[in-house]
């Protein structure tokens, strides 16, 4: 059953969601718009936070105890002080929603989801952190799936011609094809557009090595990049991809190596540019956000299903 617990001050409630990774480094005044929408929650033992089948309306904010994800009766998934529960299914708005259990006594920040979205709107800050969050869950998962790390073979476009420069008209029909840029608006990928160099990277060239920074990635226009990570999974990816926006985005390191199979034609978008227009176009941040968070929900049925199948297999 869930309580409502004492009543913390502004002062405390502040310093307790400035306690959660990933909030610690923001300005008190974009703590307490987050603050001005949370809950408390005392939640206890054997609480269902939300039920398969059902859209997840509300995330927590997991100050103390554990909750658990089911499948099948199966506690596939843990989350435990500091992390976020019901962010993927909320942000995704995916109508099967998630069976999240309590497990140990958990005090939570809840936060209906609409509340959230407006927060992000209104603090660029917090959209940034959520945005970095997502993207560090979307690599977490990825090295998670033997082979191929759960990305489909690249459909080639051989009618395409590679021009040697795409034009500002060009470049914002090509973004809104793409799954993270396609909600935006005109003016919106105007502007990103605008700031990115069209490159060329011959046949065998090598993109990028594993483990140096990353702060861009290639919208690829044609040809076709072949990867390999250290856990020696193997993917590629072909026109219509963004190659790099992962770690670029969660501004962690190259986790695979990337070399051009063939010529490629491609624009590259750097990370910092792509904040500056986040923070004059939130609806864009918002759009990458919940994209991020569609494909994150895929992965994660994925490396929930091989541990499922691994527990059943002899």
């Amino acid at each position: 059953m869930s309580a409502e617990p004492e009543r913390m001050g502004r002062l405390e409630r502040l310093l307790a969601l400035r306690s959660l990774p990933g909030l610690s480094q923001l300005e008190p005044s974009h703590l307490a718009m987050l603050a001005e929408v949370t809950k408390e929650r005392l939640l206890r033992k054997g609480t269902t936070l939300s039920f398969a089948g059902e859209p997840v309306r509300a995330v927590h904010l997991l100050r103390s105890g554990e909750v658990a994800i089911m499948r099948e009766g199966v506690a596939i998934r843990k989350y435990r002080g500091g992390d976020v529960v019901g962010s993927i299914s909320a942000l995704s708005r995916d109508p099967l929603g998630q069976h999240a259990v309590v497990t140990s006594d958990a005090r939570t920040f809840e936060i209906e989801r609409d509340d959230l979205e407006d927060v992000f709107e209104e603090s660029f800050p917090l959209l940034h952190s959520a945005l970095r969050g997502m993207m560090r869950g979307v690599l977490g998962a990825r090295l998670q799936i033997p082979v191929d790390a759960g990305f489909p073979e690249p459909v080639l476009d051989s009618s395409r011609s590679h021009p040697r420069e795409l034009g500002l008209v060009d470049r914002v029909l090509f973004g809104r094809r793409l799954i993270l840029y396609g909600t935006g608006s005109v003016e919106a990928l105007a502007d990103l557009a605008r700031d990115m160099t069209s490159i060329e990277i011959p046949r065998g060239a090598e993109v990028w090595p594993i483990g140096i920074p990353s702060p861009y990635s290639l919208l690829l226009y044609g040809g076709l990049i072949r990867c390999e990570t250290t856990k020696g999974q193997t993917f590629s990816f072909g026109p219509d991809s963004v190659v790099g926006g992962i770690d670029s985005l969660a501004a962690e390191p190259r986790w695979f190596r990337a070399v051009a199979e063939t010529d490629v034609v491609a624009l590259r978008s750097d990370a910092t540019h792509l904040m500056d227009v986040i923070e004059d176009y939130p609806e864009m941040g918002l759009g990458i956000l919940r994209a991020a968070a569609r494909v994150l929900s895929e992965l994660n049925e994925r490396v929930d299903r091989i541990t499922l199948d691994g527990r059943v297999s002899p």
